[in-house]
């Protein structure tokens, strides 16, 4: 038997994730995370048909920081929370630990600072060094944590919503172009 063309699954699969890349690309903008655009420009997805024809496997990639980002980090101090796929609140599963070495990287925030344009001051008034400023956002992340975006699990939870009902309708249309190509006579 002749293997089922999936062409109108595969078109509704790439909308599907076109969707969420562009939506995630769209909250990282409104949420102000595009300070190098590094994240912003990562985001990618992947579509390959399944071996022998039994599905697709669909595999997005970002940045290495884009799952701090996207579930935050908690502090010392506080516990941080995102927003799951299915729309559920949960504890972020990445956290800092106390004590010297487990802050953040002080170099990253030092271009991060500067990207930014933000300048530190003492209290007499006078500029601090980007590194001493560095040094207390440091501090303060570490205490603190990260809050999170949830940029892609929300846009995940949005689109599946949108393509859950489309998925069914896409399917039958390969199914039924499938049908028409078959040779009756044979059976």
């Amino acid at each position: 038997m002749a293997k089922l063309k999936t062409k109108h699954t595969k078109k509704l699969l790439t909308s599907f994730a076109k969707g969420i890349i562009s939506q995630a690309e769209k909250i990282l903008k409104a949420k102000k995370k595009n300070v190098s655009g590094k994240l912003l420009n990562s985001l990618k997805y992947k579509i390959k048909e399944a071996k022998g024809g039994s599905g697709f496997n669909l595999s997005f990639q970002g940045a290495k920081h884009a799952n701090f980002v996207d579930k935050g980090v908690s502090g010392v101090k506080k516990r941080r929370m995102f927003n799951n796929i299915y729309g559920k609140t949960k504890k972020s599963p990445f956290s800092f630990k106390s004590g010297v070495g487990n802050s953040p990287n002080i170099g990253a925030l030092e271009k991060w600072i500067s990207r930014k344009g933000i300048k530190g001051r003492d209290e007499l008034g006078r500029f601090i060094k980007t590194k001493s400023l560095a040094y207390l956002f440091s501090k303060s992340i570490q205490r603190e944590g990260l809050k999170a975006t949830s940029f892609f699990s929300t846009s995940v939870y949005t689109q599946y919503k949108k393509f859950k009902p489309k998925l069914l309708s896409a399917f039958k249309k390969d199914l039924i172009e499938r049908i028409k190509q078959m040779d009756t006579s044979k059976l």
